[in-house]
């Protein structure tokens, strides 16, 4: 299971939405974070929607 938190873009310039495995203290593009933030933002961290994509494609069954 996989949950989004709003933390730090990994170029440090704004809060963006990560992906997060679930019980895990770090996105899956390897940016850690902190406690929830209330922060509201409409952007996407790039890194973690790639690894999250690669992670959910399905190999078609022969």
């Amino acid at each position: 299971m996989y949950e989004m938190h709003v933390g730090i873009a990994v170029s440090g310039a704004r809060p963006v939405w990560h992906v997060v495995a679930h019980g895990q203290r770090a996105a899956l593009c390897g940016q850690p974070f902190g406690p929830e933030e209330d922060t509201q933002t409409d952007h996407h961290c790039l890194p973690c929607m790639t690894a999250f994509q690669r992670r959910m494609q399905v190999t078609e069954p022969a």
